[in-house]
């Protein structure tokens, strides 16, 4: 993005405050953020200068790219790759009644997470990565080749890496009292193969709010759609939305 593209943008989502603010930052790398406080959110959200911050924040919170007409009220949500908690607060705010487990592997997106949810005592975030069983696996820097980048394309894998603890969805369905996920937002960069080939938990979902990641890790949608042949189907942009019969 050239120089120009970025005032532009900052404009936008920002306004005179978000021009000065990333240039400022341009020239002395302070400030390090910004805040934001739409129409419709009670707090404030801190969002990151020149990372993927502010491109997330146009996504869910204002253009509500996440938004799925239920035949139910979701009373139990579980954003898995929550990365600074922008779905936990939307979701929390179109359903107040709604506890939210807020899930997210890399460590410097789990510290802006735990600070934009701190108002809000329904949203519990935990520092984890979803995965095909429990115990550790690595976070990695995101591979531009296949179109990851900043701070919202963090990869989990086998190997070398920051290591993160890893948790079954059964493990965080214990450990967080869930009986049954009424929302379940997922987006972990291609993990989801990994996670949904081990699935027996699926008939404890009602609903499924997806970014699939064939283009990261063939196979992504092959695993996802063979355990929710029970779901109606719906696509916008890059996200899929499931909906038990």
């Amino acid at each position: 993005m050239s120089l120009l593209e970025g005032l532009a943008a900052h404009y936008d989502l920002f306004g005179v405050r978000g021009v000065l603010a990333i240039s400022s930052h341009r020239l002395t790398g302070h400030p390090r953020e910004i805040t934001a406080q739409p129409k419709g959110i009670t707090n404030p959200i801190y969002i990151r200068l020149r990372t993927t911050d502010a491109s997330v924040y146009r996504q869910v919170i204002l253009h509500r790219e996440y938004e799925c007409e239920l035949p139910f009220t979701p009373t139990t949500i579980v954003d898995a790759g929550a990365n600074i908690g922008m779905v936990s607060i939307y979701y929390t705010h179109r359903y107040p009644e709604a506890r939210v487990i807020s899930v997210e592997a890399e460590a410097s997106n789990f510290e802006m997470l735990c600070k934009n949810v701190a108002p809000y005592p329904n949203i519990v975030p935990v520092h984890a990565a979803l995965w095909k069983s429990d115990g550790f696996v690595s976070v990695s820097e995101p591979d531009s080749g296949i179109g990851a980048f900043g701070k919202w394309g963090f990869v989990t894998h086998e190997g070398n890496g920051n290591k993160v603890r890893a948790v079954t969805m059964r493990t965080l369905m214990r450990e967080a009292n869930i009986p049954c996920i009424d929302l379940l937002k997922i987006d972990i960069e291609g993990s989801e193969k990994e996670v949904f080939e081990n699935c027996e938990w699926i008939d404890n979902v009602r609903a499924l709010v997806i970014e699939l990641h064939d283009r990261f890790r063939p196979g992504c949608s092959k695993a996802v759609n063979a355990v929710t042949s029970d779901f109606s189907k719906s696509e916008r942009g890059e996200t899929t939305f499931y909906v038990r019969h």
